[in-house]
């Protein structure tokens, strides 16, 4: 998914920042690089071969403790909503106005996405998301 879209689905939360809106930001993010199977969490882990013809492997492997999950969101998902927050506070008011006539006060909107992102530091936040993020991410395999 491409960078202004995401922004797009960021700029909802600015209203409707329950669990399960973050939870859908944190699909859209990770999505094709997580997946949750049989109550285990799964990564894509991808290596390049020696040969630069040859095609990337990638396998699924176990995410011992959701440690990889976790450190994406802190990284990947908190890095989107701090730019996003960044580029609302840089924005000037016309700008905004073009943007959307939804969001008039940029520095208000910078603050709420602001916070969002230092939720998205915190391990109790974290661990309620995860719950949330199962059903985004649940992979039942077609037997």
């Amino acid at each position: 998914m491409d960078d202004k879209t995401i922004a797009t689905h960021i700029d909802a939360c600015i209203l409707n920042n329950t669990h399960f809106d973050i939870a859908n930001i944190v699909y859209k993010i990770l999505s094709g690089k997580f997946r949750y199977t049989n109550n285990t969490w799964e990564y894509l882990k991808t290596e390049a071969n020696a040969d630069a013809d040859a095609a990337t492997s990638a396998t699924w492997e176990t995410d011992e403790n959701v440690v990889r999950f976790i450190y994406s969101i802190r990284t990947l998902v908190c890095r989107a909503f701090t730019s996003r927050s960044l580029y609302w506070a840089n924005a000037t008011a016309s700008e905004a106005d073009a943007t959307d006539a939804r969001y008039p006060d940029t520095e208000v909107i910078s603050m709420k996405l602001l916070s969002i992102s230092s939720k998205l530091k915190d391990n109790k936040y974290i661990c309620l998301l995860i719950k949330e993020c199962k059903e985004f991410f649940l992979y039942e395999p077609h037997i």
